[in-house]
């Protein structure tokens, strides 16, 4: 949490403090039960981290889909032989193959591997479960209301 949201909130718990003293029993309880349903609102929950979870994969899945398959490394080895081919040199024809087996070795060497995939995972997980949240409970031995670590 920043600096001047701690400060803001102590500030303002120091005020709901003063506040609770002057209610009544039911009131006080009505007021507890709402600040804490409040802040569990805002946690973060296993479905919202499942969804982030989720995106990453969607996304890895697409990237693994665009990998260099070996029939398009054929296809792209077989234009690159018809276009040498009609300069009517072995040289040629060897050179051409040679470029076209070295571009989709390279594009192969692009795909997404299972550990990439797993940190693409891992960093959406890390990012969902990292969110700042913090719980507030009413001191009854100083009857302040505070954040707990």
């Amino acid at each position: 949490m920043k600096t001047t949201e701690r400060q803001a909130s102590k500030r303002l718990f120091k005020k709901l403090s003063a506040l609770r003293a002057t209610l009544s029993n039911e009131e006080r309880k009505i007021l507890d039960e709402l600040i804490v349903n409040e802040v569990a609102a805002h946690k973060m929950t296993s479905r919202a981290a499942g969804k982030s979870v989720g995106k990453a994969t969607n996304k890895a899945s697409e990237v693994a889909a665009h990998k260099m398959t070996g029939k398009a490394v054929g296809k792209a080895t077989n234009k690159a032989t018809e276009v040498a081919a009609h300069k009517m040199t072995n040289m040629a024809v060897g050179k051409a193959v040679g470029k076209a087996t070295n571009k989709a070795s390279e594009v192969a060497a692009h795909k997404m591997t299972g550990k990439a995939v797993g940190k693409a995972v891992g960093k959406a997980t890390n990012k969902a479960t990292n969110k700042t949240t913090f719980r507030i409970a009413f001191d009854p031995n100083s009857e302040e209301y505070k954040i707990q670590d």
